[in-house]
């Protein structure tokens, strides 16, 4: 048997990897005494290990908060993310950008339609509501790394390349240029722009679908999964409590 050092359960010598907390443990022969030249110490896997992307496995935030500081302070498209963990930083940016904006839109919309001219009261609150989705613009564009990166871990946790976020970026950006360059008059101007939306809600459905799966039991080739180490102290199944 050997023993995890990186949340000291006991697996078989014949095991890659820690069922536990997904640590990855090169053959490489038996453990050295010496923590220096101990190929079972964290940090000292081989490059033919399949962790050596990372070596360890990352946590399942606990909690709300904690998922949305996880997603801003340990980003990167490298490793995994749990349905919990994506799903918390989605309702965040839902509650911080897309509430804020949506109902500015709407507040700015109806007023104007309600008054037909804007006396000083209401141009106040024009103004208001003005602030406000900008302000959601901007914040949403700080927050559009983050959900970049945790879009594609989520997509390595149930074993897929997480490519789609990428080719979502893509077709924004042609949407993007085909709307600015295009013309009303011109009847292709409207269908290529139509192609790309039409792209864009495919790519959403189908990143809708693959974040509702549960990720990969034990470790793929994007890393070991994430784990929660509470649990784990506790003797409790992983895959009871971290999907």
């Amino acid at each position: 048997m050997i023993v995890c050092p990186q949340c000291g359960k006991s697996f078989p010598e014949d095991e890659s990897f820690c069922a536990s907390c997904g640590y990855a443990a090169p053959k490489v022969g038996s453990p050295s005494p010496d923590a220096a030249t101990n190929p079972y110490a964290v940090g000292t896997q081989t490059t033919n290990s399949p962790a050596s992307y990372d070596g360890i496995a990352r946590e399942v935030p606990d909690g709300f908060w904690e998922a949305v500081k996880t997603c801003f302070r340990r980003g990167g498209v490298k490793g995994r993310a749990s349905r919990s963990e994506f799903w918390r930083w989605i309702l965040f940016v839902f509650l911080t950008v897309v509430l804020p904006i949506s109902g500015g839109v709407f507040f700015n919309s109806t007023l104007v339609w309600r008054m037909g001219f804007v006396p000083k009261t209401a141009a106040v609150l024009l103004v208001a509501g003005a602030v406000v989705i900008l302000a959601g613009i901007v914040w949403g564009i700080v927050c559009a790394g983050p959900t970049f990166t945790v879009t594609v871990r989520r997509f390595h946790d149930v074993g897929l390349p997480g490519f789609p976020p990428y080719l979502f970026l893509i077709d924004l950006a042609l949407l993007a240029v085909a709307i600015a360059f295009g013309s009303v008059v011109d009847p292709i101007s409207v269908v290529v722009p139509i192609i790309f939306l039409v792209f864009l809600a495919a790519l959403l459905l189908f990143v809708f679908v693959v974040s509702l799966l549960p990720g990969t039991k034990g470790e793929n080739k994007y890393g070991p999964p994430p784990i929660n180490r509470a649990a784990v102290a506790e003797d409790k199944t992983y895959y009871e409590v971290s999907q």
